[in-house]
């Protein structure tokens, strides 16, 4: 599997560092394009790395799947790098209620479980079996060349 990952036509990035990737869609588009003038029209693409910053790239999610970049859906539209994924376990109500009660968290949708990746815990709408599945998946697909 590849170790770093490509972007913006020469751009390197350690694949271990990456949060998630998601799609941009029109309506960000638009956003981005108001905002930064025409040059944001072509990002497909926004990257949350482990520190939570983000990167825009010009690059689909078929484009990096191209790089030999395994990519593992968690639900609205997040996808993780499979080599991240270190742990996935149930999320449960209990878990929802504590981060509502102490850190104050909305959650505006039902997370079935937690994952542990090399940048971060990320909550996602998938079974802890749907992700490992999914992750033994395309770790395969992306295996050694």
């Amino acid at each position: 599997m590849t170790k770093t990952l490509k972007i913006n036509s020469g751009s390197l990035i350690p694949a271990d560092t990456i949060r998630f990737i998601r799609p941009i869609d029109a309506e960000e588009r638009t956003r981005l394009v108001e905002r930064y003038g025409d040059d944001a029209a072509g990002f497909k693409i926004s990257i949350q790395f482990a520190d939570k910053s983000t990167k825009l790239a010009v690059d689909s999610l078929d484009e990096v799947r191209g790089q030999g970049i395994g990519l593992v859906n968690i639900g609205s539209d997040r996808h993780v790098v499979a080599s991240n994924i270190k742990e996935a376990s149930p999320f449960t109500k209990d878990d929802a209620e504590k981060l509502a009660g102490d850190k104050g968290y909305t959650l505006n949708q039902t997370f079935r479980s937690r994952i542990e990746t090399t940048a971060g815990a990320l909550l996602s709408s998938a079974t802890p079996e749907q992700v490992m599945s999914r992750r033994a998946k395309a770790m395969e697909a992306n295996g050694p060349k």
